[in-house]
């Protein structure tokens, strides 16, 4: 699991520069779904496989058997909210809104099927979030071991005032003539 927790770099397209891989261990759920284009507006059938770092979609099942494919997109779970759309003029569609402010909108082939995919993705979500903030909670405690070794350091080399604290005041240049 902790392999998908890796940062893609995306090209000018928005599609990734580097293949991802899934851990089967790690797919929380896999399967087709109708995908609303961004651009041209027209439903397309896509092949999703949702994982806690992210919903990856393909153009088929064998696009994402093959481990050295690269997804057509990914939905980011950190931060996303999913709920039914009652708006479209298709049935069983849900929405996906990103932290990033993007909006997707998927069609399930049944309200069984669609509310399965909000409740893996909301879950999916939630691992997302205690996974960024177990990250964050272990930088933290290493930069504070990181902070209590450098004092530890800074107490043993002597600083230019406690090499005269025990002893008598440097001469005055006065004196010194």
């Amino acid at each position: 699991m902790v392999s998908l927790v890796r940062r893609l770099t995306l090209s000018g397209q928005g599609r990734p520069t580097r293949s991802v891989s899934l851990d089967n261990d790690s797919v929380m759920l896999k399967g087709f779904l109708k995908k609303k284009g961004h651009i041209r507006r027209n439903w397309l059938a896509r092949y999703f496989v949702l994982c806690p770092s992210g919903l990856y979609y393909y153009k088929d099942e064998t696009a994402a058997a093959i481990d050295d494919t690269k997804p057509l997109g990914i939905v980011t779970m950190f931060g996303c909210t999913v709920k039914e759309d009652m708006f479209q003029r298709h049935e069983n569609v849900f929405s996906v809104f990103t932290a990033e402010g993007k909006d997707y909108h998927l069609q399930a082939k049944d309200g069984e099927e669609m509310n399965s995919w909000i409740k893996a993705i909301e879950s999916a979500r939630d691992t997302a979030v205690k996974l960024r903030h177990e990250t964050e909670s272990n930088v933290q405690i290493q930069r504070s071991k990181s902070d209590v070794a450098d004092s530890r350091v800074q107490k043993k080399q002597p600083s230019a005032s406690s090499i005269h604290a025990g002893s008598a005041p440097p001469p005055r240049l006065a004196e010194m003539t």
